[in-house]
């Protein structure tokens, strides 16, 4: 949950709040529970609600006679973009604040599992975390799987990825081990005159189960993967969605499942040559078939928009505001275990595009 304040504001070319003067108190700094204070703007030619976070707004206060007054960006405005990035901070930093010393205790469990080729832990190995810390928990085993394991691949690999709505994608944009795990391995095949690429199963029937905000969130996880240089790819056929997260080259096959799956994990590693042969059959449809396929890493992800029915020319225009200011001053994290690296580094991405 979030609580919000809100005020009245004027838009003259810059969003100025009016704050009371008891409203003024330092309970913006240290608040525990996550609050927004909100400027609004209502007038004939402008209107509109701006945001900040309490512990921003409270730096910015300007002392003015009788009441302050506080400065709001106005690439702030809530709109699907901030909403779903504040809803996407707020539903993951709270679980992983209240489990933070669970995840360790969790994870201590985990370890033994590490030295396995093969492996699958129940939900009893983190039967008394939140949802959210269970998909922290088999997230980041899964990237040290893979990583453990990236030597056997002799080629450059391909990867199959299940996220299909907002909530999951977020977790690229937020989860702090992830975009580390994202640059490293796009780091490893860089010199290659041959992209690697991530592939996703985007069927309609899930695009129109999601929100806007929750097709802005999937969008900007491919945003953030193209900008490392990994290329991605989509289908729409539902039939795709059963296959295991996996890595693949032509004689290997790395499996790593976290997501939507009856475990907190499940990793293999296989050479066997009709399994991978099966998947790469599949990927290999995937990727002649991509319903977002393009040269360059802009119309592949105008295509995507497409897909998601975003519209392209506006979502440009609000990442390249938003990517100049960053998201600290409206979803600041308070985990540890979060950071917003990875969604500023996509929105600054988009908003460069040619």
């Amino acid at each position: 949950m979030i609580d919000v304040e809100i005020y009245p504001a004027v838009d003259d070319g810059r969003v100025l709040a009016t704050i009371a003067p008891c409203a003024t108190e330092r309970r913006w700094r240290r608040s525990v529970q996550r609050r927004l204070i909100l400027g609004h703007v209502d007038t004939p030619d402008r209107a509109g609600v701006f945001a900040l976070d309490s512990r921003q707004a409270d730096r910015h206060l300007v002392e003015a006679g009788r009441d302050a007054r506080l400065l709001i960006p106005r690439a702030y405005q809530l709109d699907a973009i901030t909403t779903g990035v504040v809803w996407a901070v707020t539903n993951l930093d709270l679980s992983l604040l209240l489990d933070d010393a669970r995840l360790d205790a969790a994870q201590a469990a985990a370890s033994p599992y590490r030295d396995m080729t093969r492996s699958a832990a129940s939900r009893d190995i983190a039967d008394d975390l939140d949802s959210v810390s269970r998909l922290w928990i088999g997230s980041a085993f899964c990237a040290d799987h893979i990583r453990r394991h990236s030597h056997v691949l002799s080629d450059v690999p391909v990867y199959w990825t299940r996220e299909q709505r907002g909530e999951e994608a977020s977790t690229w944009l937020l989860f702090r081990h992830k975009l580390r795990y994202l640059r490293d391995t796009a780091e490893r095949f860089r010199s290659s005159s041959q992209p690697m690429t991530r592939m996703f199963c985007l069927p309609p029937q899930a695009v129109a189960a999601s929100s806007m905000s929750e097709r802005i969130l999937l969008l900007l996880a491919m945003a953030l993967m193209e900008s490392v240089g990994i290329h991605t790819a989509v289908t729409d056929d539902p039939e795709y969605a059963a296959l295991p997260g996996l890595v693949m080259d032509k004689r290997r096959a790395i499996m790593a499942t976290w997501i939507r799956g009856e475990d907190v994990w499940h990793v293999d590693v296989t050479d066997h040559p009709h399994t991978v042969a099966a998947y790469r059959d599949a990927l290999g449809d995937v990727l002649a078939h991509s319903v977002t396929a393009s040269d360059t890493p802009g119309g592949r992800l105008r295509h995507l928009a497409d897909h998601l029915s975003l519209d392209w020319h506006w979502l440009q225009g609000r990442c390249a505001d938003l990517g100049q200011y960053g998201f600290a001053g409206l979803a600041e994290p308070r985990s540890r275990l979060l950071s917003l690296d990875g969604v500023d580094q996509a929105c600054r991405f988009i908003g460069t595009l040619p």
